[in-house]
């Protein structure tokens, strides 16, 4: 891989701690102008070719503040966590498919949802698609597939996905199959 990329998740959303979402599109908070300047900070003097999207709400909102054609991606959506959507993440645990997926997120899908690898699939394929070039590629997505993206240029493995931490707003740099959070 030769080229800049820059991850970055979308800003903050109105939505109780501790709620599963994945595909689900929830509204931005209200600190969501101040949030694009802090991430328009950090990349000020960056030389930005293409900017890739979620189609979803809290990332298309974002991706439209770089002023270039956005090309919007389905296969950067977040996890589908199927009828799990919405629940309280504590709740989920305590059923027995819940306690099967968190035994094996690799391998056991959401009921109606997806398992890890659907999700590395669909990343996979779409990084594995994406032209570079000397100007940076964007993409704004969601924590899970940021992590995954990761997962997928072999920069960290399937199982230290969730020690990567990812702030709302974070901005990762990748160059070189290396990483790092500005």
């Amino acid at each position: 891989m030769n080229g800049i990329i820059y991850l970055i998740r979308h800003t903050k959303l109105v939505v109780e701690e501790g709620i599963c979402y994945g595909i689900t599109d929830l509204n931005l908070a209200e600190s969501f102008n101040e949030d694009v300047d802090i991430i328009l900070k950090k990349l000020e003097g960056v030389p930005i070719g293409r900017v890739y999207s979620s189609p979803l709400e809290r990332c298309k909102k974002l991706a439209q503040k770089f002023n270039k054609r956005v090309r919007y991606d389905n296969r950067l959506i977040e996890m589908n966590f199927g009828e799990w959507e919405g629940l309280p993440w504590d709740e989920i645990f305590q059923r027995e498919e819940g306690k099967k997926w968190f035994a094996n997120y690799l391998e056991e899908r959401c009921p109606d949802g997806e398992s890890f690898w659907d999700l590395f699939r669909r990343v996979q394929s779409f990084a594995e698609e994406i032209p570079l070039d000397a100007k940076a590629t964007l993409i704004i997505t969601h924590a899970g597939v940021i992590r995954t993206f990761l997962s997928a240029l072999n920069i960290i493995t399937p199982e230290e996905m969730f020690s990567v931490d990812i702030s709302f707003g974070e901005v990762l740099k990748i160059e070189n199959r290396d990483f790092k959070l500005l």
